[in-house]
């Protein structure tokens, strides 16, 4: 959890019993999800990412996509920008990483989040860290992690989400 959150939040939804009863995958998706603090949504943890994969609607939604992996990845990534037209199936995001400018073109299908996105940004960091995005599909929604590869087995042995590199 974030520094300074109470864990007492964790049971503002789900129960003790609720969890008790599947703790490691509950845990997962609270931990991955938001909670209002004096009136601002706040990520729960910086370590797992519930993203409901149907968010691509307008500008500037893919940009949030990119902020979010760069801060869950400690990149150094500068003027994130996007374009988004659904109805005309045209959508890119850009930003500078290392005094490049990097530009992505994205797939169109109605408000849904290309997820190739995670592969190309795997492709970005591939060099420098021991560390990937791991990704469990859960039907409209995804959890994202930023892992290395102990971690993900450990994980992958407690919880029924089942997470793999993208």
């Amino acid at each position: 959890m974030r520094v300074g959150l109470k864990k007492e939040l964790l049971l503002e939804e789900t129960s003790r019993s609720e969890y008790e009863e599947d703790p490691y995958n509950l845990l997962l998706l609270t931990l991955g999800g938001e909670v209002e603090v004096n009136g601002e949504f706040i990520n729960v943890s910086h370590e797992i990412w519930y993203l409901d994969a149907e968010c691509i609607e307008d500008h500037e939604d893919y940009a949030r996509v990119i902020m979010r992996l760069g801060n869950k990845t400690k990149l150094k990534l500068n003027k994130i920008t996007d374009y988004i037209d659904i109805q005309n199936s045209t959508a890119w995001v850009s930003f500078e990483y290392k005094n490049e400018l990097i530009r992505w073109e994205m797939k169109v299908e109605d408000d849904w989040l290309d997820m190739d996105i995670f592969r190309r940004f795997n492709e970005l960091t591939k060099t420098e860290q021991s560390m990937k995005l791991y990704i469990s599909n859960l039907d409209q929604g995804c959890l994202v992690g930023y892992f290395n590869q102990e971690q993900v087995i450990e994980l992958n042995e407690l919880t029924k989400y089942k997470f793999e590199e993208y």
